[in-house]
């Protein structure tokens, strides 16, 4: 076979192949919609870890008030405050009491579990601390006693009143000889009456 005929075929057979075809990743590539989206989706997380890792400054205030939404529905609002420099002294919880018609008076601990059910119980836990810390939960508070009204009502009994309580235990040092879990002192931080439906 002479060289210049099989240089030809050579050269058929490479062109052939180089062609794409319709399954090559040219023709599988991403819409501009969700690269956009992914973009978005990275720039956000950037920003966000910024803003809740930064010190204190006015650029941090602007980065948080941009991704505030972001954060919170993401989870990524967290704040390191709990592990330094200095770490909560006590441990709060949130317990409802409820007065009732006819003298009796039920308590509704918020939900928490001890070893692995903290995972899920956990967001009861914030919850309840946003209750009693938070100056503008007004709605949140008075939501919350109505639903505990309405699980009262639930169990055959007429509530009319609740009492949010925060249930207050100091937290010792460590290596501490004293019980890490002693008596609780109840702070009312909330109250509503309620009436029947």
């Amino acid at each position: 076979m002479p060289v210049g005929e099989l240089r030809g075929d050579i050269v058929a057979t490479t062109l052939e192949t180089d062609t794409p075809s319709e399954d090559s990743d040219e023709t599988r590539s991403m819409t501009p919609g969700k690269r956009l989206a992914i973009s978005a989706f990275v720039v956000l997380t950037l920003l966000g870890m910024v803003a809740a890792t930064a010190p204190p400054s006015a650029i941090k205030n602007g980065l948080v008030d941009l991704t505030r939404p972001y954060l919170l529905a993401t989870g990524l609002d967290q704040s390191w405050g709990v592990f330094a420099p200095s770490p909560p002294r006590t441990t709060n919880d949130v317990v409802a009491r409820v007065d009732r018609a006819d003298g009796t008076v039920g308590v509704y601990p918020m939900q928490g579990g001890n070893g692995v059910t903290e995972y899920w119980d956990y967001r009861w836990r914030k919850y309840g601390e946003q209750l009693w810390k938070k100056k503008t939960a007004e709605r949140e508070r008075v939501a919350f006693a109505g639903w505990i009204a309405d699980e009262d009502r639930a169990g055959g009994h007429q509530p009319v009143r609740v009492t949010l309580l925060r249930a207050s235990r100091v937290n010792p040092p460590p290596g501490s000889p004293t019980p890490d879990e002693g008596p609780a002192t109840d702070v009312p931080f909330f109250s509503t009456p309620v009436g029947g439906r």
